[in-house]
């Protein structure tokens, strides 16, 4: 069962807790469209990704990887269908393979939550990051990092607030009625994160770094094929053998849908074009256009939940829309971030207003460097 986001922060905040991982968030198994229901107390399953922007989370992803010879980024035109991701598809197609004895992934998560002081309500955004180093030869070690969640004010006008009520270190979270009092909890304010704790082993068999990319191994992703129709086989393979050991209800088309969470491992460049052709050509995938991410990095926009209903609790309402959109890289295809927004207006909350963001930072990607155990962090 998916732990109520309550549960998820109480844990994060309290002192000496063990930080909570992706593999804790719900069950292993290839990313699916969820579609929350109506009356659903708590946040869907298919925030959780959100949700672990609250904790510091070991994460997997890829960094922005420069051939020796630049390519010039495609023209990216809005609302032209889908044809932009095919023709990312094709540049993504004809770059080289990356060099590097370490995938280097750093990931930070923003969370915005309703918190008060002094009587008086106002945002306040959690903030955790992680890195991940994976070797090419898994005879080297695994790294992991997460790094102790930070609570400051969201805007200038909410740290007004928070300083006219005297700066507490501890803030009151918002809940939506009925929510019980050990669940709506009061939080540290925490402008920077202070601590981390980290795993350094090789082919580690617990924690973190057993299973660094998910539901996928490392064999897997580095074998997986380039052209159209093996990629859909071996996708076809992947459900047909997660139906028969779980026997899931999820469709074949779900399962399609779902393999935009490959994105987020280190594909070779021709199996990342195959994945982008693939979601071009489904129904559930509209790209919107050029976009900006949040650190102001140019990249497509997408969404690969079109038609898809999400919804959210924030302060006192249980139930506010929401609406998802990946931010590719335009030259190499790989995710620079995912952005949720409000889909519609609440108290504290204006619609389009930025509730969630997973962003990867520019380190991410295939090096030669080594990862190096990190000082004021405990070792796991």
């Amino acid at each position: 069962m998916t732990r109520s986001v309550e549960d998820r922060l109480r844990d994060a905040f309290s002192a000496g807790a063990e930080l909570v991982r992706p593999e804790s968030l719900g069950p292993v198994a290839d990313p699916v469209t969820i579609r929350a229901r109506r009356g659903f107390r708590g946040l869907p399953v298919l925030t959780a990704a959100a949700v672990a922007a609250v904790l510091a989370v070991v994460a997997l992803v890829t960094n922005l990887i420069i051939p020796s010879a630049r390519v010039a980024p495609p023209v990216l035109a809005p609302s032209d269908g889908n044809e932009a991701l095919r023709r990312l598809a094709a540049q993504v197609a004809r770059l080289p393979d990356e060099r590097g004895a370490y995938w280097r992934r750093s990931l930070v998560r923003d969370s915005l939550i309703r918190v008060q002081a002094g009587g008086r309500a106002f945002n306040a955004v959690v903030s955790s990051r992680t890195e991940l180093w994976l070797p090419r030869d898994l005879k080297n070690p695994v790294q992991t990092q997460d790094g102790e969640p930070s609570l400051r004010p969201a805007t200038a006008a909410d740290g007004r607030v928070w300083r006219a009520a005297g700066s507490p270190a501890k803030v009151q979270r918002v809940c939506t009625a009925g929510t019980k009092a050990a669940d709506c909890l009061k939080l540290p304010m925490r402008v920077e994160s202070k601590g981390c704790q980290y795993t350094h082993e090789v082919a580690p068999d617990h924690g973190p770094g057993a299973q660094p990319l998910g539901p996928y191994t490392p064999a897997e992703i580095s074998a997986l094929p380039a052209d159209d129709k093996g990629m859909r086989a071996w996708l076809r393979a992947r459900w047909e053998s997660s139906r028969t050991k779980t026997g899931t209800a999820r469709t074949l088309e779900e399962t399609m849908a779902g393999s935009v969470g490959l994105l987020a491992t280190p594909l070779a460049p021709g199996a990342r074009a195959a994945i982008l052709r693939l979601l071009a050509d489904l129904p559930t995938t509209s790209v919107r256009g050029p976009a900006e991410d949040p650190l102001g990095r140019s990249g497509l926009a997408v969404d690969f939940d079109k038609g898809s209903a999400y919804f959210r609790e924030f302060g006192t309402d249980d139930e506010v829309t929401e609406d998802h959109t990946t931010i590719l890289d335009p030259l190499t295809g790989e995710i620079l971030a995912k952005v949720t927004k409000a889909g519609e207006s609440t108290v504290g909350l204006a619609k389009g207003q930025t509730v969630d963001s997973e962003v990867w930072t520019s380190v991410t990607g295939w090096t030669d460097d080594r990862p190096k155990p990190p000082g004021n962090c405990r070792r796991l």
